[in-house]
């Protein structure tokens, strides 16, 4: 079988490329079961073509004739460089025509293009995040070097249009929204509240900047850069947890509701298993439906039971799984 021709990606490429997101299986929010299989495709169509605009983003597309068969898309990530000390970048979008050994090829043929161009440009740590079906992808990269970091389970709740009641801790608390005021506190229990995560599970990155990434994102989420919403739970000696929310408005365009998500979860060492995380979560379901969201999602590492048992005693159910890859280049 002749080896893919394999070209970085140019507009005249984009209906072929169109034609194959839209018959991805591994769309946003395709494993819910409650969305029109067109409304997916147009939130993807719309999401890949925002993203084709950004200026750190490079494309390639295998073609055979006329006829694009395949497309990988790869985004240099400013903010993780920065964190974890080296030159970051990160696999968005990996898929292709077919099936069986020609798919292989073109995979191949494009996660092989992918590592030479990115390596030339500097980029020292590769990641990828696949869906858990998505098995040709999975099998190619682990073939190309990547290794496994996190693996990662995604719960969605449907929100009514009643507030729900918010159960009380054994802890006597109050809740507020966090201001850009609250940072430094917030960044301390961020800084010492992680060890699951994708970052803290790879040998490259070492521990003591994968805290301190958890406590950037927890200032930044406080200003409101990287969270719509922070939920603080405090009492007189201090914050007890929190959750940060972010929103996803092109999804009341694109689906008819608006999705969100909770992004972090924290609690303190002293008030664990005092109710403090599930007090945080309702609240921020309550945040979500005052801003009329309809669908929240939250994900979690597969070996956090604790916070899996959490989610579904709150009422979410599993949606989708998926696996985090990363490959260091020279």
């Amino acid at each position: 079988m002749a080896k893919p021709k394999i070209k970085r990606y140019d507009p005249v490429d984009w209906p072929g490329v169109q034609e194959m997101l839209a018959g991805w299986p591994f769309k946003p929010y395709a494993r819910h079961d409650r969305w029109p299989d067109e409304a997916l495709a147009n939130l993807a169509i719309a999401r890949l073509s925002q993203a084709l605009a950004d200026p750190f983003v490079s494309a390639w597309v295998a073609r055979d004739g006329d006829q694009a068969t395949g497309f990988v898309l790869a985004r240099k990530l400013q903010w993780d460089s920065e964190q974890i000390g080296m030159p970051a970048a990160r696999i968005d979008y990996l898929f292709a025509r077919g099936g069986g050994s020609s798919k292989d090829q073109i995979i191949a043929g494009l996660v092989d293009q992918v590592l030479k161009q990115l390596d030339l440009a500097g980029v020292q740590h590769l990641s990828a995040r696949l869906d858990a079906s998505d098995l040709v992808s999975l099998r190619i990269l682990e073939q190309a070097g990547f290794i496994l970091v996190d693996g990662l389970l995604t719960f969605a709740l449907g929100v009514s249009d009643e507030a729900g009641t918010i159960a009380a801790p054994q802890i006597p608390c109050r809740l507020r929204l966090a201001t850009p005021g609250d940072a430094v506190a917030a960044a301390d229990l961020a800084r010492r509240s992680y060890t699951y995560d994708r970052f803290h599970s790879d040998p490259a990155i070492p521990r003591q900047r994968a805290d301190e990434l958890h406590a950037t994102w927890l200032v930044e989420s406080c200003a409101g850069r990287a969270a719509d919403a922070v939920i603080l739970a405090e009492n007189a000696a201090g914050l007890l947890g929190f959750v940060t929310c972010k929103l996803h408005p092109d999804t009341r365009h694109f689906l008819g509701k608006l999705v969100g998500s909770i992004v972090l979860v924290a609690t303190t060492d002293t008030a664990r298993r005092q109710g403090i995380a599930r007090l945080t979560t309702q609240a921020a379901l309550n945040w979500f439906r005052e801003q009329g969201v309809r669908i929240v999602e939250v994900g979690t590492q597969l070996r956090n039971i604790p916070a899996s048992r959490l989610y579904e005693s709150c009422g979410f159910r599993l949606v989708s799984a998926s696996l985090s890859l990363r490959k260091l280049l020279s």
